[in-house]
């Protein structure tokens, strides 16, 4: 089989982390893969040699680059001629779908966040009309699920995130590392993470605790002001941006803490792999996703969204308790085994070979 994978970029993002590990996994499988970027980032994921990678780079804006990314996409449709289409990210998608009209193949079109958040209403209905060319979308959540409306629903297929155990072992070596008085998180440097809520809810305990830090990894625009929240509250010391990590897994590894303290998410890998690496895991109750990973006080924490005073508690707690909540770290590993790739990579060879036999 034939299969095309799209995307705006290879960047360091959750969505192309899970395009390019289906793409191998797909590879591996004796299918010929193909990875098509229209390059609006500098690539961070690396494909696999299985996989073949078309690069197209459009340095137009506004009106004409989307005519531009339109037409690369339709050139490229023409001359694969993939048995199936498969796009990530709403932008992607739409282009995607006006670009197979006409076209033979199918089409599938993949959301990976809160729609309602990414798009005004307006926008959000129309894009809703033009996913019924798709032959199915992809969402990863049931809580995102019931957001579109009624008459698109029956296209739409739930399936969460993959978790690579291979790779994210392969970061480890042979020893796994000590675990230090460190409280991790990881994602851009962006609003929607909210660091600032981490941040502020550890300066209300970080006097009790001197010799715990916080680390966060990632890179964004908002890395100013979050260095001028830092040294607003005397956390300079206590408080590190650390960028971008080539080995995310084996600071996870050495973190005793993991914090998500994001406004919204599609289905947050960062989670799941901190619960694989045994961290203590706290999280937002925001949509969506962590709700569907972390049962309160059995695997994990939820704090409501923006509450520091709850999660101050909730990092103090752990702190306090660390040595007594191995049953914790224990039952988040178990909990993300229904993730591992092999599970997963079933299920979306379920529903490609569902789409490709349809008539």
């Amino acid at each position: 089989m034939k299969i095309d994978f799209y995307i705006s970029s290879l960047s360091g993002g959750g969505a192309e982390k899970v395009l390019t590990t289906l793409a191998k996994a797909m590879a591996c499988d004796d299918n010929e893969v193909s990875i098509i970027s229209l390059e609006k980032r500098p690539q961070f994921y690396p494909v696999d040699e299985k996989v073949q990678l078309f690069q197209y780079k459009n340095k137009k804006s506004g009106i004409r680059a989307v005519w531009e990314d339109v037409r690369n996409i339709r050139r490229h449709i023409k001359k694969s001629k993939a048995d199936i289409s498969i796009s990530f990210l709403s932008r992607c998608n739409l282009l995607v779908l006006m670009s197979a009209m006409f076209k033979k193949g199918k089409v599938v079109v993949c959301d990976r966040n809160n729609p309602l958040r990414e798009h005004g209403k307006m926008v959000f209905l129309l894009s809703n009309l033009l996913y019924l060319r798709a032959d199915r979308v992809m969402v990863q959540t049931e809580q995102i699920k019931g957001f579109y409306k009624k008459f698109l629903r029956k296209k739409i297929r739930v399936i969460e995130n993959p978790l690579d155990k291979e790779v994210l072992d392969s970061q480890i070596k042979e020893v796994i590392p000590k675990r230090e008085k460190t409280i991790l998180s990881m994602g851009r440097l962006e609003p929607q993470k909210d660091f600032k809520t981490l941040i502020q809810g550890f300066h209300k305990i970080s006097g009790k605790y001197p010799d715990w830090q916080v680390k966060i990894f990632g890179v964004g625009d908002k890395r100013e002001e979050l260095e001028e929240l830092i040294g607003s509250l005397e956390l300079d010391n206590k408080v590190h941006l650390c960028g971008r990590t080539e080995v995310p897994f084996y600071e996870m590894s050495k973190a005793s803490i993991f914090v998500l303290s994001s406004h919204y998410e599609g289905f947050p890998n960062v989670l799941c792999e901190a619960m694989y690496a045994g961290d203590l895991c706290i999280a937002s109750d925001c949509v969506s996703g962590p709700r569907e990973l972390i049962e309160q006080n059995v695997n994990g924490w939820l704090f409501p969204v923006g509450n520091v005073d709850n999660l101050a508690q909730l990092m103090e707690n752990c702190i306090e308790h660390e040595s007594r909540l191995d049953n914790v770290r224990h039952t988040a590993q178990e909990t993300v085994k229904r993730l591992y790739l092999e599970n997963n990579i079933v299920l979306w060879k379920n529903m490609i070979n569902e789409v490709v036999m349809e008539e």
